[in-house]
């Protein structure tokens, strides 16, 4: 019976020993973490900011080129459409002359790169002339892309049945979006503003060496930026000197392109 006892107090000891350690490396687990933590965030808020303005359509394209040169450049964060006024921010991108007309600082600029305007909807056309009998959204037409898309538009001898059935939006990811809701037929968007779609595909392409259908950005920088903005302007520079592209993210984005309006263009 003693032996028992003893077995018994000697298993209570050593279980209780356990628990212990369990529950210390419990305590210095959440307290490394609390520490690195810490240090993460020191490390986040010491982190220089670049701010930088894009077109909507436009923004989680840039937004994803800047996680990339987030990667190599740990001391600089890049915030995006994160200020009120376009004319406070380091690095602009657009294509609207009017938005950059009475910037209140000096800034420097120059092309960066072509966009391509698309019809988007849920039932593809082989033909532009084909969106007659259907409704269509498109940025207004004091926007570079909605004077785009119309002038392309007004090109076609059946217009003014077309032009009865446009409804006009703020801006290409509005158009967007009156697909994906299904308040119209189609819409006119830059290509890479799709990956803002979520019930609507490329229906039409237009040919490759049509060029009225091209969206040029320009980049503006601040002269009196910092050398981490003018860095990730540089940047920016040689992504599109190498040509980088996005590709659509599934099947559904691939298109017939077919012959349209180019011979008028």
């Amino acid at each position: 019976k003693k032996l028992f006892q003893f077995q018994f107090v000697e298993n209570k000891q050593f279980n209780t020993g356990e628990s212990m350690k369990k529950w210390i490396l419990l305590i210095l687990a959440i307290i490394l973490f609390g520490i690195f933590s810490i240090v993460r965030s020191c490390q986040r808020s010491s982190r220089e900011i670049v701010n930088v303005y894009t077109d909507k359509e436009i923004e989680y394209f840039i937004g994803k080129l800047a996680k990339k040169f987030e990667r190599n450049e740990s001391k600089i964060e890049v915030k995006i459409n994160n200020l009120k006024n376009i004319s406070d921010y380091d690095i602009i991108i657009t294509d609207e002359k009017e938005s950059v007309k009475n910037l209140k600082k000096e800034f420097k600029s120059k092309d960066l790169f072509k966009d391509e305007l698309v019809v988007i909807g849920r039932r593809r056309i082989e033909n532009i002339s084909q969106v007659a009998n259907s409704t269509i959204a498109m940025p207004n037409y004091k926007t570079n892309i909605g004077k785009t898309g119309l002038d392309i538009l007004a090109k076609l001898d059946n217009f003014s049945e077309i032009s009865k059935k446009i409804e006009y939006k703020d801006d290409a990811i509005s158009s967007l979006q009156s697909v994906d809701l299904y308040e119209v037929d189609y819409a006119f968007i830059t290509r890479k503003s799709l990956a803002f779609a979520k019930n609507s595909e490329i229906c039409y392409r237009f040919p490759t060496t049509m060029e009225a259908n091209k969206i040029l950005y320009r980049i503006y920088l601040d002269k009196n930026s910092s050398d981490n903005s003018k860095n990730f302007y540089n940047f920016l520079e040689e992504e599109f000197t190498e040509k980088i592209q996005e590709k659509p993210k599934s099947e559904k984005n691939k298109a017939i392109i077919t012959k349209d309006v180019e011979g008028k263009s």
